[in-house]
């Protein structure tokens, strides 16, 4: 009887710390070098992915940025509307919000979000690429969940030329290949898998977030900020990520990432 009691308090606990873990976050931070032409000052990106239920505050975000972006999965069915909007508030009270569609954002009603979205200020990129700080060579680039568009990442190129130097951003790490094979891009940016969410020691359902750095190129995959399903994080904990960017003659060595606890 009493192996059952203990068993069952262990569970319990488990349980408790998953719980918790769902719900406190890590800020990330890397120094990352933009590979392409573009000449800028450096200037930090705040990326944040998946946030589905949870409730952001002021207080989560220290540092100063110059730009937001949300990597999709900021909404799901059942979020409350003013949730969505406070969140977006806090978001867009830091630096302008760019933004891309992931794929349970639709569950509440494309045009209501994008109404909110539009309410804040945030800009859609809809298969699309734009400038940033009125640079002609220096890229934003997002792709709309690509299951429910053809040919977003040609539409979302078109206007890029080969030497630009371009940030990515899409819900799905699962295109980084397709892009890095066919398009310049110099970092890549994406959620959605949630770091597996809940792992055993190695074993997920899929890997855990991480920033690397191959020729030149940077990847960085999320674990997202919220949860899907269950309200429970083991081995892959949430997270949001402050970028310091430079452009390529600042040198080699800058993209080392650290943890901030």
């Amino acid at each position: 009887m009493k192996w059952i009691l203990r068993s069952a308090l262990a569970g319990l606990a488990l349980l408790a710390w998953m719980f918790r873990s769902a719900h406190t976050e890590i800020e990330r931070t890397a120094a990352v070098r933009l590979s392409g032409d573009a000449e800028f000052s450096p200037f930090k990106l705040l990326f944040i992915s998946d946030v589905h239920r949870r409730k952001l505050r002021q207080d989560m975000f220290s540092d100063k940025v110059d730009l937001v972006v949300i990597g999709g999965d900021f909404v799901e069915r059942g979020v409350p509307e003013q949730r969505i909007r406070e969140n977006l508030k806090v978001l867009s009270g830091l630096a302008p919000v760019y933004y891309v569609f992931g794929n349970n954002d639709r569950e509440i009603g494309e045009e209501r979000l994008r109404m909110l979205l539009e309410e804040q200020g945030a800009i859609i990129l809809d298969d699309e690429s734009i400038e940033l700080f009125g640079n002609t060579e220096l890229k934003l680039t997002g792709i709309d969940y690509f299951a429910f568009r053809e040919n977003s990442i040609e539409a979302a190129f078109r206007t890029v030329d080969k030497d630009d130097s371009v940030i990515f951003i899409s819900h799905t790490p699962f295109v980084f290949k397709h892009v890095k094979q066919h398009y310049p891009a110099s970092l890549l940016l994406a959620g959605h898998t949630h770091g597996g969410q809940i792992r055993l020691g190695r074993f997920g359902i899929f890997e855990r977030g991480s920033l690397v750095v191959s020729e030149g190129i940077t990847e960085l995959v999320s674990n997202g900020f919220g949860t899907t399903t269950l309200p429970l994080r083991l081995g892959a904990k949430a997270e949001f990520h402050v970028l310091e960017i430079h452009p390529a003659s600042a040198g080699e060595d800058l993209a080392q990432s650290s943890s901030i606890g």
